[in-house]
Formats: structure tokens, C-alpha cells, sequence
């Protein structure tokens, strides 16, 4: 998003101001490609991509091969991990802590990684709870609260020089039974660093009423999921949806040419409607086998056949489908008790490339998600809840992939008595040993008594 060139003077608290306010009348234009967009990816993963016709493609379109749900689930779970946990000093850690459990972050980070790995943008607000304008029904067993939000009720505003400086955000959903009514209620609300503006929920042009903002910061947090440079990240499938039509688009041919099998079409010859006889018991009630009697020896009829090439189309299908597995990372899990043939080395290049993918991911998300905290953290020392400074921490996840056991085992036998580069004491500590010194010598004891016994 550009606003209109300004001139920027240092330290000039007019020009930054005059950049706020472009930003706030900006978010009164809907961001119609980006919605859309959203949409159609959320439609792939639900598996409902064509519920609406889209020009250039077959009328008739079904979801017949969707790899979206599988991108996206291995995505977000290789990503989160099976727990998620916090490296800090014991006071931020408990704290950081604390708020996951009130957040239920444990549960909530999938949902946050989904959002991310089918919109491209994942979004999480940090929520005040205690009693203020904007919050009438305080939650005490909650103070502050992490909360992903939908992407798509998102609308954040940047400095036209800089795409992580956020200058303003929209907050903008319907909210009632249902959707369509136009009596429901919208709610709406824009956050800047100096104040927080909240619209009239039937008229939403309307600012109601206006309130400083208590935390001198805006109390979001945009993850992109794969970043490109660029405002709004990439989802983890981007690539694959042209692909995905063109396997649905020929499927779905071969689909409606088996239902005109399934339902044949008959065509009749040499005879009047109503002339052709189906007799299937003889004159004394008897069944027998099904006779068609056509009126006229010249009369005939037959089934509407397709004339092409099946073997052909379907083995076409089936090399468009493989190029989709051999295009995306997460689509080799599947074909994994399929791959015999393959060399350990080879997939084991297949898998390095979900782990870098991975990586990438995790390095934005958590670097979200630090933010998120430090500003948890600060609204909790403005509650008297403690003293935290930076907020300076660490997340840690589960190993992307399952270690494996034997090669740890080779690795340090190598290290420990071929090169020599790494103590017993130090390869016990890895293995996650406790008491290890004492582990050590009772081992050493142990040897000893066996040398004894075998001399």
C-alpha cells in the first residue's frame, strides 16, 4: 500500500501524524483482491475451490484431486510441534507461561498456523483484559490474552518506506446468527500507536467514539507465513493452484464421460417414439431374459459412446498429479510406503527440503510470536503484575523431524573415540543423562569389574 508523497522532516511530529491519518482513511477502502484471496485459498483447503464458477475453467468443475488440505495440515503441524516451550530468565519464563495458559496457546497455535499456511498472513492480538473503556466485562483468571484472529478481519497499514512499521489496523467482523441479514451488527474498531477509534456497529463509517490508546503501541502482530518482500505474505501452496485446476479440469472430463456410462444415453433408429417394446416375462408370466422388440427391421438402437482414447487421458492425469507431489515438500510424506525403491539418500534430500521450508517458517512465526509476548508483558507490568525489562526470551519447538536414534548413536561413537573431539561426560549430557558424573563412574566401576572376571 502507497500513501501520496509527503515531506518527511526529521523529527517532524506533523508529517507523522499527517502519515497516520492517511493510513486511517485508506482502511475505508476495502481490500477487495486481497479478501478474495483469502477466500479462494480457504475454499481449496475446505475442498471446496469451485462453488462458485470462475472464467476460464470447465463449467462442470470438481474437486476430484485437492492437495491443499495436506499442505497446509503438514504445515502447521511440522511447524508448531508437539509443545512449544519458552528459553528465559525464571521470571519471564513463568510469566510467558502463565499467559500461554490463559491464552490456551498449546491448542491455539495450530489454528494461528493454519491461518498463516492457507491466507499467507497470520494475525495475533494482544488482549487487555482488564476493566477499561474497550473492555467493560473484565476477565481476572485472564489478564492478558494472545487471540488469532481470521485474516480476513484484518486490515493493517504500513509506512510507505518501511512494510513491518504498522501505522494503523482495522479489526472489522459481522457478528450475529446470521451473516446475510443486513440487520446484524459490524464491529469495528482502528488502532493507532496515540489513540483507538471504535465505529457506530450499525453505521460502520460512523466513528462512535474515540479513546487514547493506553499501551503506546498497536496490539498486533502480522506473521507472514513465507515472506516475499512484500506487505501480505505467501500461503504454502501458491504454486500449486494452476496445476490443481488443470488436474481437476481433465478429471472432471473423465468423470462426466464415466456418468454418460453409468447413464447411457440411448439413441434410437428407424422407429417412432413410443414404438420400441422391452419384454422381460413370456406370455404365460414367466421371467425371461430382457428382449427389445424394434418395430421395424431397419429400426435400430444404440448407446452414446465416446470415441476418444481413456488409457491416454488417464495416464495424462496421472503425470500431472505426480508433477504436484514432486513439487511440494510435504506431498513426499504421502508417498513414503510407495518410494521402496528410492535410496536413503534421495529421500533423505526429499525431507531436507521440508525441513528448510519448515525452518523458514519458524523463524517468522516465532519471531511473531516473541513480539506478541514482549507486548503481553507490558501490559502486564502496567497491571503491577511484575517487572520484566526487555522481555528478552527464546521458543523452542520439537525437532522438525523424529531424530534418528542409530545415527545419534554413530555420530557420537565417531566423535567420541575416532576423533576424539567430544567427552563421555558431554555425549551423556546430549543423550539428556542425569547425574551423569555419577552415571560415568558407576559405569567405570562396572568395567573394571569385568576386566577382572575375564582375566
Amino acid at each position: 500500500m502507497s500513501f501520496p508523497s509527503i515531506n518527511l522532516r526529521l523529527g517532524s511530529r506533523r508529517a507523522a501524524r499527517n502519515l497516520v491519518d492517511l493510513a486511517i482513511d485508506s482502511l475505508d477502502v476495502s481490500d477487495h483482491q486481497r479478501q478474495q484471496r483469502y477466500l479462494r485459498n480457504w475454499r481449496y483447503y475446505i475442498n471446496a475451490p469451485y462453488q462458485e464458477g470462475r472464467s476460464g475453467l470447465y463449467a462442470k468443475m470438481r474437486a476430484i484431486f485437492n492437495q491443499v488440505t495436506q499442505v497446509v495440515d503438514a504445515d502447521a503441524r511440522f511447524l508448531m510441534g508437539e509443545k512449544l516451550q519458552v528459553k528465559a530468565e525464571p521470571e519471564i519464563e513463568g510469566a510467558i507461561n502463565r499467559l500461554w495458559e490463559w491464552s490456551d496457546l498449546q491448542q491455539e497455535k495450530y489454528l494461528l498456523a493454519r491461518y498463516g499456511a492457507c491466507c499467507g498472513d497470520a494475525f495475533i492480538k494482544v488482549v487487555d483484559n482488564r476493566q477499561w473503556e474497550l473492555n467493560p466485562h473484565p476477565d481476572k483468571g485472564a489478564p492478558v490474552k494472545l487471540v488469532a484472529l481470521p485474516p480476513e478481519a484484518i486490515t493493517p497499514r504500513y509506512h510507505p518506506h518501511d512494510r513491518k512499521r504498522m501505522l494503523a489496523c482495522k479489526i472489522e467482523y459481522v457478528h450475529g446468527l446470521d451473516v446475510h441479514r443486513p440487520a446484524n451488527e459490524v464491529h469495528k474498531e482502528v488502532w493507532t500507536d496515540e489513540e483507538v477509534l471504535v465505529y457506530d456497529s450499525r453505521h460502520p463509517q460512523r466513528v462512535k467514539a474515540r479513546y487514547p490508546n493506553p499501551h503506546g503501541f498497536i496490539p498486533l502482530v502480522h506473521i507472514r507465513n513465507l515472506d516475499i518482500g512484500e506487505e501480505s505474505g505467501l500461503c504454502s501452496f501458491q504454486h500449486l493452484l494452476p496445476t490443481i485446476d488443470a488436474l481437476n479440469e481433465v478429471a472432471s472430463f473423465l468423470l462426466d464421460i464415466v456418468k454418460l456410462y453409468g447413464d447411457p444415453v440411448i439413441i434410437g433408429r428407424g422407429m417412432e417414439r413410443g414404438s420400441l417394446r422391452k419384454q422381460t416375462v413370456d406370455s404365460h408370466g414367466r421371467p425371461v431374459a430382457t428382449v427389445w422388440w424394434v418395430p421395424t427391421p431397419e429400426g435400430s438402437f444404440e448407446m452414446l459412446e465416446w470415441k476418444g482414447n481413456l488409457p491416454e487421458i488417464l495416464g495424462f492425469v496421472e503425470k500431472i498429479e505426480e508433477t504436484v507431489r514432486r513439487s511440494t515438500p510435504e506431498l513426499i510424506l504421502s508417498g513414503l510406503p510407495d518410494r521402496k525403491e528410492v535410496s536413503g539418500y534421495a529421500l533423505s534430500l526429499h525431507l531436507s527440503e521440508l525441513q528448510k521450508k519448515i525452518a523458514e517458517m519458524r523463524g517468522n512465526y516465532f519471531h511473531g510470536l516473541e513480539k506478541a509476548n514482549r507486548m503481553a508483558l507490558k501490559m502486564l507490568e502496567a497491571q503491577g503484575e511484575g517487572k520484566f525489562e526487555e522481555g528478552a526470551h527464546e521458543i523452542v519447538a520439537d525437532p522438525i523431524l523424529p531424530a534418528d536414534e542409530l545415527t545419534q548413536l554413530k555420530v557420537l561413537q565417531i566423535e567420541n573415540q575416532v576423533l576424539g573431539i567430544k567427552s563421555r561426560a558431554t555425549a551423556a549430557a546430549e543423550r539428556g543423562i542425569e547425574n551423569v558424573e555419577e552415571e560415568l563412574a558407576r559405569v567405570d566401576e562396572e568395567e573394571g569389574e569385568f576386566a577382572d572376571y575375564t582375566d
